[in-house]
């Protein structure tokens, strides 16, 4: 009996000794692994000697003004044998020098952000950069216009118009709503609907332009947008895009997309890729609530949501040149419960007619802009 139990303790102190040599030879395992990582553990941050002090990250400016750079560095920086200077990765023209201050000119930029890079070079070959974001304006009061009506058109009241084309003698419209959104082709002189493609229920119909023949379609919060055989309606292709989409147009080369915001994104036509954007400014600050699109000859004509005002918008440097007053276009006897915003511009290349409506509208205007 005792000799029993003496060799049950032995077993069970064999098996501790077992599991704690194991235990020990893991943890110096460990230990050795963890002295040789010592040497490459993750480098410590070098620290700049310098940084800039004016102007502030965010700070507005106008096209045109000079900005003022004031750099300051540690006591111990060394000295500085070089500087460079990039805005949005183009090199700049300043004058000046470091330590102290320099001067660029902003004339000739895009309103909107610009990312400013500083690289400065020391005396014993390293070199420190030192970035920042400043904001731009435009440099021009835009001009007012009112507005002649030409034309006075019938247009289905049933039609919250999102996006509006004229194209080869036809209208084509998108239309909003969950449940009611649709793709249009419409007789001009009628407003007679000679076309219709319903969306599905879930998808909410914006912007839509002719682009190389086809229709491109827009969807509001989804961010799905649909490619389409002009003469047939058939779909020929589902696009993906970032943010929302609101307005749509083409200038030729790449599609122009409004998100309600302030921006304007250039899109990839066959795969609605971003390629670009533009901000865009008056000489007051950022213009948002961009919605329906038109392209002009070099100028995207845009609807502001919630107004009467149509913008026109460079699209070489983003600025707005223009506002279109259409107070009172749609007179007070059409009025409805249902009527909704100004919303819907269509160009007519060829015979240089300016066509708008908004949402539930039952007219459809071709006008003429005129100065104030």
């Amino acid at each position: 009996m005792h000799i029993s139990r003496l060799h049950n303790f032995l077993i069970v102190m064999l098996a501790f000794l077992v599991y704690t040599g194991c235990a020990d030879t893991a943890r110096n395992r460990s230990n050795g692994e963890e002295s040789l990582r010592e040497p490459t553990s993750p480098a410590r941050h070098a620290t700049l000697s310098g940084r800039i002090e004016q102007p502030a990250g965010g700070q507005v400016f106008t096209i045109g003004e000079d900005v003022n750079f004031e750099l300051s560095f540690n006591k111990d920086a060394g000295d500085i044998v070089s500087v460079q200077m990039t805005v949005d990765g183009n090199e700049a023209v300043f004058s000046g020098d470091i330590p102290g201050e320099i001067v660029w000119n902003s004339g000739g930029q895009k309103t909107g952000s610009n990312q400013i890079r500083i690289v400065a070079g020391f005396e014993d070959e390293r070199t420190e950069t030192y970035s920042l974001n400043i904001v731009l304006k435009s440099d021009i009061a835009p001009v007012r216009y009112s507005y002649r009506i030409l034309n006075s058109y019938p247009h289905d009241i049933r039609a919250f118009t999102q996006g509006l084309v004229y194209h080869e003698g036809f209208l084509y419209e998108s239309t909003g709503q969950y449940g009611q959104s649709t793709l249009r082709k419409v007789d001009l002189e009628s407003g007679e609907v000679l076309r219709s493609l319903s969306l599905d229920r879930e998808l909410f119909g914006e912007g839509l332009c002719v682009h190389d023949g086809r229709l491109y379609q827009l969807t509001w919060k989804s961010r799905v947008g649909f490619i389409y055989d002009i003469e047939s309606f058939r779909m020929l292709s589902r696009v993906h895009y970032q943010t929302e989409g609101w307005g749509l147009t083409s200038d030729g080369t790449d599609l122009i997309k409004s998100d309600g915001s302030h921006i304007l994104y250039y899109l990839d036509p066959q795969y609605f890729s971003e390629t670009g954007r533009i901000e865009v400014f008056d000489n007051n600050g950022r213009v948002d609530g961009l919605n329906e699109l038109e392209y002009i000859d070099g100028t995207v004509y845009a609807n502001v949501f919630g107004t009467d005002e149509i913008v026109m918008i460079e699209l070489k440097t983003g600025r707005v040149t223009g506002i279109i007053d259409l107070t009172g276009l749609l007179d007070r006897r059409y009025h409805h419960p249902n009527l909704d915003v100004l919303n819907g511009i269509a160009y007519d290349h060829d015979n240089d007619r300016l066509f708008v409506t908004g949402k539930n509208w039952p007219r459809l205007f071709e006008i003429e802009i005129a100065r104030r």
